[in-house]
Parts: structure tokens; sequence; C-alpha cells
């Protein structure tokens, strides 16, 4: 059980805000220099920010449950 606690703390911690910030970057930079798909490019980064809001909230939620009950 230790080792699976350790892998959501790594994945809270480094690996999910890494990959969002990396996926804004990301397209960022394709919006500068694509400027047809602007539009699909903001829609990505709107999509990718929600998902790193609702990655957090489920850790959270998942810590109150614990502390909660356990």
């Amino acid at each position: 059980m230790d080792i699976l606690n350790e892998m959501i703390n790594t994945l809270r911690i480094a690996i999910i805000p890494i990959g969002v910030v990396a996926r804004v970057i990301f397209c960022l930079t394709k919006m500068i220099y694509d400027e047809d798909a602007q539009g699909s490019y903001k829609k990505k980064i709107i999509n990718t920010v929600v998902f790193g809001i609702l990655a957090e909230l489920t850790f959270v939620f998942k810590d109150l449950i614990e502390k909660y009950y356990g």
C-alpha cells in the first residue's frame, strides 16, 4: 500500500502539473506559428486547464474521504 501511496503522491505533486504546463506551452507555441488554428488551440488550452483542476480536485476529495473515514 505504501508503494501505491507514493505513486499517487508522485502523480499529484509532479507528473500531472508538469504535463499540464507542458501542454499549455506546446499549444501556445503552436498558436504562434499556425494563425489559422488559433481557435482550436485556445480550446485545447482551456480543456487542459480544466483537466488539471479536475485532477487536483479528485485528489482533494480522496484525501477528505480518507481523513473522514480513516
